[in-house]
């Protein structure tokens, strides 16, 4: 049962992940990368903040992690995932982002290797090709790359935020293993959110980065950050750390290269669109890689 509610929960993060990138193009016209990096983590703080409150109320005191453990995880993970992805996502090529995020589940399986020892089960890498294929084709708009596929600079921000996350996404739920998903997101996002704020700060002296921040021109814009906020930052991240213990890093990567698909989705629903059917392919190969992943794991035990 604890497996399923996780899968649940992974969905729905892909489901509140699938406005990620068009909301961070969308954020990047009016404001500087880093300011929303701070931005955003500041602002999910409080949220979490009281969630946890609310959530662990009447229950004993967690047990205590080492300070140190908690800035690790907080900038290393969320931190640096935040900064290069963001500056990632500004300079780089569209369709080489879309094959470089859709490369996560294999990352997560290598850093898995490569950091923690963890056996990787040569069973999936099937479904993990027709994930990976499936994420990039979903992701490469009609317009992406019209004057052919090129190096934007960005690509390699985008490698290494993945890397970040994977390695968080792991060693998050072995430091804290006696912590409630809430409270590792909220630690989470407090550290690295004062981290980034001091980082913005910092960039802001020496040149690269704007301040004060630039105030919001129409009401639009400043919902996008709060919905960002809410959606991405709080509770898909929540839902991701518990789908993470539950199923694997390995495995929730899967689910989240659903996220294009869902974009296409709610740009179908909302806005009328018509997907291109290289669009509908990748998401029937996500769907097959997710399928057929499942399936062997289940035969497997």
């Amino acid at each position: 049962m604890g497996r399923w509610v996780g899968v649940g929960g992974l969905l729905l993060a892909a489901l509140f992940w699938g406005g990620m990138i068009p909301l961070t193009k969308y954020q990047l016209v009016r404001w500087d990368p880093y300011f929303l990096v701070a931005a955003r983590s500041l602002g999910a703080a409080p949220l979490l903040w009281l969630l946890m409150q609310w959530s662990e109320r009447g229950r004993p005191a967690p047990e205590q992690v080492p300070a140190w453990k908690q800035w690790t995880f907080g900038i290393l993970g969320n931190g640096g995932f935040a900064v290069f992805y963001t500056v990632g996502v500004q300079f780089s090529d569209p369709i080489m982002a879309a094959i470089v995020t859709a490369t996560a589940p294999a990352i997560a399986a290598i850093t898995d290797r490569v950091f923690f020892r963890l056996p990787f089960n040569r069973l999936m890498v099937p479904g993990l090709v027709a994930s990976a294929v499936g994420c990039a084709l979903a992701s490469i708009g009609p317009g992406a790359g019209v004057n052919g596929i090129g190096f934007g600079g960005g690509e390699l921000l985008i490698l290494l935020s993945v890397i970040c996350w994977s390695w968080y996404s792991t060693v998050v739920q072995r430091w804290c293993p006696g912590w409630s998903q809430v409270r590792i997101t909220f630690v989470t996002m407090a550290t690295s959110g004062l981290a980034m704020a001091a980082l913005y700060l910092f960039l802001s002296i020496s040149g690269p980065a704007t301040f004060p921040p630039a105030w919001p021109r129409v009401p639009i814009e400043g919902f996008s950050l709060a919905w960002y906020v809410v959606t991405v930052m709080v509770l898909g991240v929540v839902l991701w750390n518990a789908g993470v213990r539950a199923v694997g890093v390995v495995t929730a990567s899967l689910y989240i290269n659903l996220t294009p698909v869902v974009a296409i989705a709610i740009l179908v629903v909302l806005q009328g669109a018509e997907p291109n059917p290289r669009q509908l392919a990748g998401g029937v190969l996500v769907l097959m890689g997710i399928v057929y992943s499942e399936w062997r794991i289940l035969r497997g035990r």
